[in-house]
């Protein structure tokens, strides 16, 4: 109330932890041709600097194989025999598709196209597929990608086309196995008729799928944009899937947008394979579609598990944190002799803690050790881990805020339930305001529990100082008694 002094200033403020992530995240974009979708995928993702996009276009597919009169066993060319460099990896072929690399940040990163080992794969966060047939991938390379969402947890994306989901082939494959549609079956919709798109319940609750604030708005924005002229034929929406978006032919509904989990990571299919037409019209479109897939691309990366990570989570009572740092290798799999050390700065302190993390007995690769904050403010931890050569793995990095007073000055109504149990712990009672009374009668009757510890030292004792002397005197009376010297 106005004029009235506050009982203490202590909460009229907080520190509080913000993290703003490891970023760029890096995601793999694979397609069967130059198209559209990329070019405005690729424009709107350079505007985040938390995403990097990363692309391997085929710009020709390969050829048949052309059978020369060669010698058995030949798969050169005859007329290039006796040259040097006639090696299996350097021999010219026929047979292999023309590959274009883009944003990528080695040298030899996916040189020799889709990536083949665990290692190669799993250092990107999603994977997006667009207009892509099953062939263009080995089997291996299928289960590959598969292992990347169930095991990495990784995201995969595939976009609408014409070599894309059922008619990519991909019915009966490790990725279609993945996918959120049914691939085996196809349901067509009105063929000529346009296709307009809504959201759907469970898409009005997802946050990166809308880009206005309100509902109404966002309906305005979905009714102006132009219909779409290709869907992709799908069999039907698998049981654990969410259909996010839906088209209209104005006869029936049909997904446009489905996601579901799949593993430790989840997969999505966007059936639209023109969806490059919302951006057209005016400005204003176009910035929407890009927001649109700057969203989407979030959603891909979110929530990905890192080879490293550390968590810092307060234990009961709130004033003890728990450190926890997970180490995995290459192919994401538990670090279990790997050494973690961790570095605490305390606000305020000129230097930093410095902790060892012990392999926890309950979980395989996670390494935990405790913290006693001292001082409110903000924590800064970091944690380096090595593997069982010594050699650097890499590091991770959190942090915390700790208010001591807040707890305390959170509420001014007593914590009943807190003194009880600090009266029970201690062997006292709880009185209430109108037993006052009984406690002051009942105090000169009462034991006081008081124990104190003294130290003295033996030596400064009298009896100590004659059970000395005596001794003394007692050797060198058998000395004397024995003739000793």
């Amino acid at each position: 109330p106005e004029g009235v002094a506050e009982a203490t200033t202590v909460n009229n403020r907080s520190v509080i932890v913000i993290d703003r992530g490891t970023g760029p995240h890096r995601v793999l974009y694979l397609a069967g041709r130059p198209n559209w979708e990329y070019k405005f995928l690729r424009r709107a993702v350079q505007e985040d600097n938390e995403t990097q996009l990363v692309g391997l276009i085929r710009i020709a597919r390969r050829e048949g194989k052309f059978e020369f009169r060669g010698r058995t066993g030949e798969s050169s060319n005859p007329l290039f025999r006796g040259f040097d460099n006639q090696s299996p990896e350097e021999v010219e072929r026929y047979d292999q598709p023309v590959l274009v690399r883009l944003e990528t940040e080695e040298t030899n990163e996916l040189i020799g196209g889709f990536p083949k080992t665990a290692e190669e794969l799993f250092r990107y966060r999603a994977v997006i597929i667009d207009d892509l047939e099953a062939e263009f991938f080995t089997a291996d390379q299928m289960t590959l990608l598969q292992r990347f969402v169930s095991e990495r947890g990784g995201s995969v994306l595939m976009l609408g086309g014409a070599d894309s989901l059922a008619e990519g082939k991909y019915a009966r494959t490790p990725i279609g196995e993945m996918l959120p549609v049914y691939l085996d079956k196809s349901t067509t919709p009105g063929d000529g008729h346009p296709l307009r798109l809504s959201l759907t319940r469970e898409g009005w609750l997802q946050p990166w799928a809308r880009l206005r604030r309100n509902e109404p708005e966002e309906q305005a924005r979905l009714g102006d944009l132009p219909p779409f002229e290709v869907l992709n034929h799908t069999g039907g929406v698998k049981p654990a899937a969410i259909v996010v978006a839906t088209v209209n032919d104005g006869r029936n509904d049909y997904p446009a947008l489905v996601t579901q989990r799949f593993g430790r990571g989840r997969t999505a299919a966007l059936l639209i394979g023109d969806l490059w037409q919302s951006g057209l019209g005016h400005e204003a479109r176009q910035a929407d579609l890009g927001k649109a897939w700057r969203q989407l691309v979030r959603w891909l990366v979110a929530d990905v598990p890192e080879r490293l990570e550390l968590q810092a989570e307060p234990e009961a009572g709130g004033t003890l944190m728990r450190l926890k740092v997970r180490a995995r290798d290459t192919k994401y799999r538990p670090m279990e002799n790997a050494s973690v050390v961790l570095t605490v700065q305390a606000p305020g302190a000129a230097e930093p803690i410095m902790l060892e993390a012990e392999a926890s007995a309950r979980e395989p690769g996670v390494f935990e050790t405790s913290y006693v904050p001292r001082n409110s403010g903000g924590y800064r931890v970091t944690a380096e881990v090595k593997d069982e050569n010594g050699a650097v793995v890499g590091s991770a990095r959190t942090g915390w805020a700790t208010d001591l007073a807040a707890a305390e000055f959170r509420t001014l109504i007593p914590n009943r339930a807190l003194m009880e149990n600090l009266a029970r712990g201690t062997g006292g009672e709880v009185i209430a305001p109108d037993k006052l009374g009984d406690l002051v009668q009942r105090l000169p009757g009462k034991a006081a529990p008081i124990t104190e510890t003294l130290t003295r030292p033996l030596w400064h004792t009298p009896w100590m100082f004659f059970f000395a002397l005596g001794c003394l005197i007692t050797e060198w009376g058998l000395r004397r008694w024995k003739g000793l010297p």
